[in-house]
Order: C-alpha cells, then sequence, then structure tokens
C-alpha cells in the first residue's frame, strides 16, 4: 500500500521526496492505535508543509480527522461535546495559535494522558460555584504545521518533528514541472477508494501486531539522552501500522496477531531516522550541514588565520549562491547548537559568523538490518 502511495503520489504531480507525505499518512493511520504518532511538520513560508499534508489526507477518510486552521489557547476544553477525538488525528494548520501555556498544556495532556479534564468556575444564583467542562477524549494523534525553527521543547519532544529543507535543486525540479504543464492534479475517487478501504477495514477490525525483533532494536538504541524513551513508542506504532499495511502479505502468530518484518522495520527507519537523529542532536538537517560546510570553505579559501575568520550572513548566502531568507533559518539553528557562534548578536544587528565550539554530528539513532 506505500508503493501504491507512493506511486499515486508521483502520478498526481508530487515533485521531490515522498518522505513527509507518506509519513503524515501513516501518522493519520497510527490513530486507530492506541498510542497514535503525533508529527511537527516545520518549514518556511511557501516550503510546501500544508501542501504535504493535504496530499497525505487525500488518502484517508475524512472522518480519520479533525482540522482546523488555528486556535485559540482554550478552545480544546469547550468543544468536549462538539468534538470526538477518540481515535482520530486532530489537525492544526499553524501551530502559533498554541504558543502560550495553557494552550500547550492542554495539548500535552491530550497526547500523554488520551483526555482533557477541564474544571472551571460558573457564576450561578447561589454564586460562584466550581464545574467541570465535558471530558475532551482520545486517544489520538496531533499534526501541525509551523513556520518557527521551534516550539516548546516539551511540546517537540512528544512529537516527530520533519523539517522542509528549502534547497534550490527542489525548487528548479518545481519551476521546471511548472513550465511543462505539469501541475498537481487530484486522484480520482475510484484511485482513492482502495486507501479508504484499506482505512475502514482497519479501523473495524483492529488486529494486533507482533513484533519479534523488538528487543534488538531497544538493546542498541542510545540510552545517553532520555528522549528516546518517547522516540522509540512512536516507532514501534509505525512498525506496526506498517504491517497492518501489509496484512494480507504477512504471518499470522498462535494468538491471530499479525507478525511485522524486518521489511516493515526497515519502511519505518527510512522515513524517521534523520527526524530522530536531529531530535536527538546525534544528526543535523542538509541545510545546517551546508552553512557550516560553506562557512569552513570561506574560512580555509581566506588568509586569516583559522578562528580568526567571520562572515555576515549575506555574505554566506552569496558564497552559497542562495536567498538569505533561506540560509537564516539554518544558521539560527546552526548557532543553537554551537556549531557557528555570532559574534554580534541582538535584533537588528549585522551577524558576524564564525565556526562554532562543536563538530558537527555524524551520529544515528535506529540501527540498519544488518
Amino acid at each position: 500500500m506505500i508503493e501504491e502511495l507512493e506511486r499515486s503520489l508521483r502520478k498526481h504531480g508530487y515533485i521531490g521526496d515522498t518522505k513527509l507525505p507518506v509519513l503524515a499518512y501513516l501518522s493519520l493511520l497510527s490513530a486507530l492505535q492506541d498510542k497514535p504518532v503525533s508529527l511537527l511538520i516545520m518549514g518556511p513560508a511557501s516550503s510546501g508543509k500544508s501542501y504535504g499534508l493535504a496530499c497525505a489526507q487525500r488518502y484517508v477518510q475524512t472522518e480519520a480527522y479533525e482540522q482546523f486552521e488555528g486556535m485559540s489557547e482554550r478552545a480544546l476544553v469547550y468543544m468536549g461535546e462538539q468534538l470526538d477525538l477518540r481515535h482520530k488525528t486532530l489537525v492544526i494548520q499553524e501551530a502559533a495559535g498554541m504558543s502560550g501555556g495553557t494552550g500547550r498544556a492542554f495539548l500535552r495532556q491530550l497526547l500523554t494522558e488520551g483526555q482533557i479534564r477541564y474544571a472551571t468556575v460558573q457564576s450561578t444564583r447561589d454564586g460562584l460555584q466550581g464545574a467541570e467542562l465535558p471530558v475532551v477524549e482520545g486517544p489520538c494523534g496531533l499534526i501541525m504545521t509551523t513556520t518557527a525553527t521551534r516550539i516548546h521543547h516539551e511540546d517537540q519532544s512528544r512529537m516527530l518533528t520533519y523539517n522542509i529543507e528549502e534547497g534550490s535543486e527542489q525548487i528548479r525540479a518545481v519551476l521546471l514541472a511548472q513550465a511543462s504543464g505539469a501541475g498537481a492534479t487530484e486522484p480520482t475517487p475510484e484511485e482513492l477508494q482502495p486507501f479508504h478501504d484499506k482505512y475502514r477495514e482497519m479501523r473495524e477490525n483492529p488486529l494486533e501486531v507482533a513484533i519479534p525483533f523488538l528487543h534488538e532494536v531497544g538493546a542498541v538504541l542510545p540510552a545517553s539522552h532520555p528522549r528516546i524513551l518517547r522516540d522509540f513508542p512512536k516507532v514501534i506504532t509505525l512498525v506496526k501500522t506498517v504491517a497492518l499495511l501489509r496484512s494480507e502479505r504477512r504471518e499470522r502468530d498462535e494468538s491471530g496477531a499479525v507478525v511485522a518484518t524486518v521489511e516493515d522495520y526497515e519502511q519505518v527507519r527510512h522515513l524517521v531516522e534523520d527526524t530522530l537523529s536531529h531530535g536527538l542532536e546525534v544528526s543535523v538537517s542538509s541545510g545546517v550541514r551546508g552553512v557550516v560546510e560553506a562557512l569552513r570553505e570561506m574560512e580555509q579559501a581566506s588568509s586569516n588565520p583559522l578562528g580568526c575568520f567571520s562572515v555576515s550572513q549575506r555574505e554566506l548566502a552569496n558564497y552559497m549562491g542562495v536567498d538569505p531568507s533561506v540560509v537564516s533559518r539554518n544558521v539560527h539553528r546552526a548557532v543553537e547548537l554551537e556549531l557557528l557562534e555570532n559574534d554580534n548578536p541582538g535584533q537588528g544587528k549585522v551577524a558576524q559568523l564564525r565556526l562554532g565550539r562543536q563538530g558537527l554530528p555524524t551520529g544515528s539513532v535506529l540501527p540498519v538490518l544488518e
């Protein structure tokens, strides 16, 4: 089913790597399980965040999710009777409305506890009285898009984070597709029917999944960062989701559970290895790596002694041949990771960038099949 999804995406004009819509599709399906996967899609404006998500949403029925373009801080708790989120995905198109502490706390409770209980004070004839609002029931997953480079770490640690790289090669590919008239098209209802039927089958006839090699994977995961305790269950849920999509080709154990294979695991590893590695800071995105390597090349080509060379963000962008706004996001993250240092920090000031104290990390999280 995943292979069919990728073929359909390309047939209807999806340009570039299909990881985002495939991962979003699996996240939507994962809501049918007890521990749904939540996904944060980050990237600049017009980078394809909403489009990639919308492409994935076509392949599940609309009852699989509840979508809002924005949401105020307390909106969730006041929608208990109107909003059924049990085994669904809550889709919020822009995370900015939930940036305050109260909204974040509600989302965390929903994702961690599977429900939101909220007590408030109401004015009655007898004075002020405490009252509990209708409970917002889960479990549910969450998919959010944002143009921010980071959100609150307590929220982000509960989600898989997919960063869209705004490289010139991708832009060129889209421009050429537009020039040729090969624009995006909508799949027909007949093309979508097998995917919708599969969703209905997974919802109405839930099956257990056994992962016989799970102990071996857990034994070699890095134990140096506590976040892995939240990330590993997401991997397990995704492996189970992939196995269920391929249930007709999978064996059953003595209890009737679908037995996942290493091929199912490898599919998930391919989709989330970069995401997990970046979250645990054992590797960095290609955009961050690009700005660090470009500055190193500029330093090596200069006559300055090592460690005494610095450039502005615009000079770095000119050297790389990209727009300064593209460089800005990656420079900001590189400074956070101490891969670069800014000798002239402050809003409105011209940054002076030099190589930081940390070297580029090249690690990984999930073990390969071997």
